[in-house]
């Protein structure tokens, strides 16, 4: 009999953590608008006219609010399917820094085509939020990494990464001319291009041999610093039997 196995990486911390508080901001945020008709994605989501009257916290908040269930699971399926290996051979503080650069990348784009088309209509006020932004980034990062690998495309039709990408970037591209209610999508746009960007930089010689020396050095730091070593000495027997050892 024929078994199909479905392979499922290791959630990993980073991954791990950024679930746990989307699910935990959802909750608190279903919770609190039954009970007193308070929605956090005022607090939470990044708007132009909330960031520049001193929210700066929110450009790297709004991630962690979903609107539905069904979005929060299939961003986390996703987050945890390609993340998950991303951490994994990145390690957890490259890819930190590639989510870092991401969040920032959009909320800041976003903040600038409010800033210069929308700022005296209330689309200054509208509040960008979800995981799409990392989700698309992640695709690309992806994408340059194993163009050839096959994507589901509406779930249906197979298509390879980099043409999967490119279809991410028509579609979000298609939103954001598409009017005032598609301003979002450049929240996403600035997700996808800080993704590329960043991994021209760390793909690139000079930034590698950049990180072998500083890695070197921290290294010789790190030896220098531990230079020190302890070891138990004993007194002569015959002069001090009843002296106790110490630590030198």
């Amino acid at each position: 009999m024929n078994q199909t196995q479905v392979y499922l990486p290791k959630l990993t911390l980073i991954n791990k953590a950024i679930i746990i508080m989307i699910a935990v901001v959802f909750t608190g945020d279903a919770l609190l608008s039954k009970l007193s008709g308070v929605s956090l994605v005022s607090y939470v989501g990044l708007s132009a006219l909330s960031f520049f009257n001193g929210q700066i916290y929110s450009l790297i908040t709004y991630p962690f609010y979903c609107h539905s269930v069904i979005e929060l699971i299939l961003n986390a399926l996703m987050l945890w399917l390609m993340g998950s290996e991303f951490e994994s051979n990145w390690g957890t503080r490259r890819y930190l820094n590639f989510l870092l650069s991401c969040v920032l990348g959009g909320g800041a784009l976003y903040l600038l085509v409010c800033s210069l088309f929308f700022k005296s209509s209330a689309i200054f006020s509208f509040h960008l939020v979800g995981l799409s932004g990392i989700v698309s980034s992640l695709c690309v990062a992806y994408a340059v990494i194993y163009p050839d690998r096959l994507f589901s495309f509406m779930m249906i039709i197979p298509v390879k990464a980099k043409y999967f990408c490119f279809i991410l970037v028509a579609i979000s591209l298609s939103q954001g001319f598409s009017g005032p209610g598609g301003v979002g999508a450049w929240g996403q746009l600035g997700g996808i291009l800080s993704a590329y960007l960043f991994m021209l930089v760390i793909s690139h010689r000079n930034f590698k041999s950049l990180s072998q020396k500083i890695s070197k050095l921290t290294q010789s730091h790190s030896r220098r610093k531990g230079k020190a070593r302890l070891s138990i000495v004993k007194d002569n027997e015959d002069d001090h039997k009843d002296t106790p050892k110490y630590w030198h």
